[in-house]
């Protein structure tokens, strides 16, 4: 069997990758805020001025790409954050969050193009280049099918939630087989940044956000519910009463009203995303990304923040992935990997089992999508349904727990994809499933712990996304995944193509 194991490079070579890696996470953040600070001026201008931005680094450093992205996604928010006091539009206010889009979708049209070079297209990658390019086709026929049934504007929302995750897989995938890019460093610089910035939120609170403008970040979104009627409705479903936003912030352990009463509330940190949810697949996936290659010390790190946060989603993913490293050690790979998918896909069963005699939305909203995907195979388009969709914003509860399913489908990412694409949603199904077994064969053959990650996040990720919207959508979820997951294909693509290269070897680690 073919050894992955790299030749060992020198104590300076490594010193100098390592301050390479802070030096793009550095270039990420400070191409961040000044694509965010130039959609202020407009958003034709702040375009123009983020592809030019984008691409002149990326021309310059290409081997930046994938931190670029990573510091993007992650940190956007905290930059825009500073602007809460500054910016009174609402409007202009939004812009700023589609930045990382465009830092994003600029990457990948330089990616598409870049794939096109003769030592991108070997038949290796060709393969990978295609599916992708299938999945890309279907979601812009059904984005313009969207945007024709629909309000153009919720075709464009879900179209950048849909795209995102293969665009993250493409950009990692063709940057990685073509330049040598070590991912494992800025993933540590930067889980080590949201670790101690989840620490702050959690002791400090407002004070700590208050520093930059997190604190009006928050109530600005706060207002807009208000404006929406959702704590009206809360008030009307639960008797619950919004007294601020510490308030706001505390939730039941782990958000489910099962533990009311039993365990105290806590303050739900959203991290420098403003999104508990998000942040929580954030520190999940880079805490998965470390057990599967034996290194403790930051995800023990991060465990009792997502266990504060409770974001079931997210915890079932990091604790599937340790019972997998633990596991590995003592039975056969065969039946550690059965055993994943059976635990996988029998907690969103027994989830279901409980939720729809309770009414739990996101069963009811799962059970919407069956029932249009078997009305309508072909699908509505990408844009109709959803949470961030406005055809959602009369669905009537009461009604659907009534009826045992909601008028539209939400809160259920694979309820949804069913809803907008139909049929087509099984090309996006297919590719994961296609990616998820490549993973799990090139594990085995290679013992290459990457790919281990791959096959554990898909998996996982993908059945959370049968309840759970942010699993497929949120970036910080599936896109995180795929972006490490294509690093890892490139990079064992590259050295297949340049197997007596030095610096052509992957920097991954054995276990």
């Amino acid at each position: 069997m073919k050894s992955t194991t790299s030749p060992a490079l020198p104590q300076s070579y490594r010193v100098e990758a390592g301050a390479l890696s802070l030096v793009y996470l550095l270039a990420g953040v400070a191409l961040t805020t000044l694509a965010v600070s130039s959609f202020i001026a407009s958003m034709p201008f702040g375009l123009v001025a983020t592809f030019l931005l984008t691409l002149g680094l990326v021309v310059l450093h290409p081997a930046s790409a994938l931190t670029i992205i990573l510091t993007s996604f992650a940190l956007q928010n905290v930059i825009i954050a500073t602007y809460s006091g500054l910016v009174s539009n609402d409007e202009v206010f939004d812009s700023l969050r589609g930045a990382n889009f465009a830092i994003l979708m600029t990457l990948y049209g330089a990616f598409i193009l870049a794939s096109f070079r003769r030592t991108a297209m070997t038949s290796h990658i060709r393969v990978w280049l295609l599916l992708s390019f299938a999945v890309l086709g279907v979601v812009c026929f059904y984005t313009a099918l969207g945007a024709v049934s629909g309000l153009p504007r919720d075709a464009i929302v879900y179209f950048r939630n849909t795209i995102s995750p293969l665009a993250c897989f493409h950009v990692a995938l063709v940057a990685t087989s073509l330049y040598k890019i070590d991912l494992r460093r800025p993933l540590t610089w930067l889980t080590i940044l949201l670790i101690s910035y989840g620490y702050l939120e959690l002791f400090f609170a407002f004070d700590f956000l208050g520093l930059f403008g997190g604190d009006l970040y928050i109530e600005r979104a706060m207002r807009r519910q208000f404006d929406t009627g959702v704590w009206e409705k809360a008030l009307q479903q639960t008797g619950y009463v919004y007294l601020g936003l510490h308030d706001a912030m505390t939730a039941n352990f782990f958000n489910t009203p099962y533990l009311a009463g039993l365990l105290p509330k806590v303050f739900r940190i959203g991290g420098p995303n403003f999104h508990p949810i998000s942040f929580a697949y954030l520190l999940s996936i880079t805490s998965t990304y470390f057990v599967l290659r034996n290194k403790w010390g930051l995800p023990l790190l991060a465990f009792p923040l997502m266990l504060i946060i409770g974001s079931k989603g997210a915890m079932i993913l990091f604790l599937l992935a340790l019972c997998v490293q633990i596991g590995l050690g003592v039975f056969p790979a065969r039946i550690v990997l059965v055993l994943l998918m059976m635990a996988a896909f029998s907690w969103i069963g027994l989830a279901i089992a409980i939720g729809y005699p309770g009414g739990d939305y996101h069963v009811l909203g799962f059970v919407s999508g069956l029932r249009e995907f078997a009305s309508n195979p072909f699908g509505h388009g990408i844009g109709l349904g959803g949470n961030l969709s406005s055809t959602t914003e009369h669905v009537d509860f009461d009604v659907a727990q009534a009826e045992g399913f909601t008028s539209v489908p939400i809160e259920s990412a694979v309820g949804v994809m069913l809803y907008q694409m139909g049929i087509g949603s099984f090309v996006f199904f297919g590719f994961l499933f296609v990616l998820a077994c490549t993973c799990w064969r090139l594990f085995r053959t290679m013992h290459n712990r990457g790919f281990l990650f791959g096959c554990v996040g898909i998996i996982v990720i993908s059945a959370n996304a049968v309840l759970q919207e942010e699993a497929f959508y949120s970036p910080l979820a599936l896109g995180l995944c795929l972006l490490i997951t294509g690093h890892t294909l490139g990079a064992h693509l590259r050295e297949q193509l340049q197997p007596n290269r030095v610096d052509a070897k992957p920097y991954v680690e054995k276990g």
